[in-house]
C-alpha cells in the first residue's frame, strides 16, 4: 500500500512539473526551447517522477491479485478508449491528435486498474469507491472537453485551460492517497 500512495504522489508531482513546463514553455507570444534550461529542467523531472509514480502505483499487483474485472478487459478497454477517442476527435471535431490524448486516456485506464484492484482486496468499498468513481469520470469528462476545444480556443484561453486537466488529475490522485492513508 505504500508504494502505490507513493507512487500517486510523484504522479501528483508529475502534475506540478507539467504546470511548470507548461507555464514557461508555452505562454502565447513566448518562444522557448522547451528541452533546454529551466523548461528542460522540467521535461526531465515530468519523465523520471513519471515512470517512478506508474512504475510505484502499479505494485498494487504485488499488494492483491484479487480484481473484480479482469486486468486485461481494463488494459483492452483502455486501448479501445483511445483509439476510438482518437478517431472521434480527428474526424468529429476536426481536431489533430496529440500527446495529451494518450496522457488522458491512460491515466484514466492507470486509476481504472488501482480502483479494480483495491476493489477487489477489499480496500475501497461503498461511498469511498463511488466518490473515487465520480472524481475520476469528473476529471477524465473535463480533459476530453479541453482537449477538443483546445485549438478553438482563442490564445491566452487556450493556454490557461490546458492547465486544468493537470489540476483536476492531480486533486483526483490527492484524493485517493487521502482515502488510502485514512484506511491505514
Amino acid at each position: 500500500m505504500k508504494q502505490l500512495i507513493i507512487g500517486q504522489c510523484l504522479l501528483i508531482l508529475t502534475c506540478i512539473f507539467y504546470l511548470f513546463f507548461w507555464y514557461l514553455g508555452y505562454r502565447p507570444g513566448t518562444s522557448v526551447n522547451r528541452g533546454q534550461g529551466i523548461t528542460g529542467f522540467f521535461l526531465l523531472m515530468i519523465v523520471i517522477s513519471g515512470i517512478a509514480g506508474i512504475t510505484l502505483s502499479l505494485k498494487i499487483t504485488e499488494l492483491t491479485k484479487k480484481t473484480v474485472f479482469s486486468q486485461i478487459y481494463i488494459i483492452i478497454g483502455g486501448i479501445a478508449a483511445y483509439i476510438i477517442l482518437m478517431l472521434i476527435t480527428k474526424y468529429g471535431f476536426d481536431r489533430f491528435v496529440t500527446t495529451e490524448l494518450f496522457l488522458i486516456v491512460g491515466w484514466t485506464t492507470l486509476e481504472a486498474s488501482i480502483l479494480n484492484r483495491l476493489v477487489g482486496s477489499g480496500i475501497l468499498a461503498g461511498t469511498k469507491l463511488i466518490c473515487m468513481t465520480l472524481v475520476i469520470a469528473f476529471a477524465f469528462v473535463i480533459s476530453m472537453l479541453l482537449y477538443v476545444a483546445y485549438y478553438r480556443m482563442e490564445d491566452r484561453n487556450a493556454f490557461y485551460a490546458a492547465m486544468v486537466p493537470l489540476i483536476t488529475e492531480g486533486l483526483s490522485m490527492g484524493i485517493l492517497v487521502s482515502m488510502l492513508v485514512s484506511i491505514k
